[in-house]
């Protein structure tokens, strides 16, 4: 008897030609549409780029927190990856007001800080976030961190 192996593949957004629809169960994942808030310009496309390396398309990207509550206004991110040390608003406060103006339960917070001191941790949770990424981004942190998210989604 000889075996085959199938080496096909398709993403979850591509038409289902050829498929029975009706003993197929379709899943429609939505992109994880991602909120980079950093005044750090260079390492906020540095980010960016990343994550677009990496499949996440859906990203937009905030350089203070004015501008942040902004987009997310519109863009409504379901994870924001949002710098402490922002130039014209406290990365607390921002964290705060995008957690309670959320129209989504589901908005992630993570924070991007420079130091390894936890001094905030406390005024972090308070605010909502639920993770810290220490700056400048290691590739395999944010990898670790995006994992995190997908399987949360589940």
């Amino acid at each position: 008897m000889e075996q085959s192996v199938n080496t096909s593949w398709r993403r979850l957004s591509d038409p289902q030609h050829g498929l029975d629809e009706g003993r197929v169960d379709t899943v429609r994942a939505e992109p994880v549409r991602i909120l980079i808030v950093d005044s750090d310009i260079s390492l906020s496309n540095s980010l960016e780029l990343t994550l677009h390396a990496s499949g996440y398309s859906e990203t937009r990207v905030a350089y203070s927190g004015h501008a942040a509550l902004a987009i997310a206004a519109v863009f409504r991110p379901s994870l924001v990856l949002l710098a402490l040390d922002l130039i014209d608003m406290s990365g607390y406060e921002v964290g705060r007001l995008l957690r309670a103006r959320a129209q989504s339960k589901d908005l992630r917070l993570i924070a991007l800080t420079p130091s390894h001191e936890h001094a905030g941790r406390e005024l972090a949770r308070a605010a909502g976030f639920e993770r810290y990424l220490l700056k400048p981004i290691v590739a395999i942190d944010l990898q670790g961190l995006m994992q995190m998210q997908e399987d949360g989604e589940r």
